[in-house]
């Protein structure tokens, strides 16, 4: 066993569902492995298991795309979901994890230390349920099951409210969400990307769309 109480060779696995900087495999590998993401300025520490993902797939959201708050390692807004069922398309990736590393992942999203305490639901609980808060967690306190996949939990994190303040995220943040977009959608134009970006919340009010062009076209 864990000091959290998760067994060392934990065999329940959920789907991650990802949609922001995580699109990027090298981005998402700096929780599971450690290190710091290109353009961040934080270093992470990783899993405590650092197996790779056992499996990574292209996966979309039927939720809306928006930036709000504002992360000291990336310099700007970050990427969040609402968590309203919509007609709305957010383009994502799911890994496969185990359930003690989805909850070292998610201590590191909030910036909590690891090895750590159990913070995220039980796993039965999370098969079984829809919806969860973490409790004090500000930035991704929101847990949400949007399915399952081959008998595994498709499991999103977004914010625990919906009241915090729309705001621009920065270059080097939407550049690693562009170069995540081409890596997990490979035939994805780059008009279709700028397009995509250009419609959500936090970049269509404050960022050029010239600016957003050569975003997308140095990447």
């Amino acid at each position: 066993m864990t000091d959290r109480g998760i067994p060392a060779s934990d065999d329940r696995l959920v789907w991650y569902a990802v949609y922001g900087s995580n699109l990027l495999l090298s981005r998402f590998e700096c929780y599971i492995q450690g290190g710091k993401p290109d353009g961040a300025a934080k270093e992470y520490a990783g899993c405590q298991d650092k197996t790779p993902p056992r499996n990574s797939r292209r996966f979309m959201l039927t939720r809306s795309l928006y930036f709000a708050d504002h992360s000291e390692s990336w310099g700007g807004a970050i990427a969040f979901i609402r968590r309203t069922v919509s007609d709305a398309r957010t383009y994502g990736r799911i890994y496969l994890i185990t359930y003690g590393q989805f909850n070292d992942v998610v201590r590191q999203e909030n910036g909590r230390n690891v090895p750590g305490p159990i913070v995220v639901p039980s796993f039965e609980t999370l098969a079984d349920g829809d919806h969860w808060e973490v409790a004090d967690f500000r930035l991704y306190g929101g847990v949400i099951k949007i399915g399952a996949r081959r008998g595994h939990p498709i499991l999103s994190l977004t914010a625990a409210h919906e009241n915090h303040v729309v705001a621009a995220p920065s270059e080097a943040y939407v550049k690693t969400i562009i170069s995540g977009l081409k890596e997990t959608y490979l035939s994805m134009r780059k008009s279709k990307i700028l397009a995509y970006l250009r419609g959500a919340e936090g970049i269509r009010e404050a960022i050029p769309g010239d600016t957003l062009n050569r975003w997308v076209l140095d990447c």
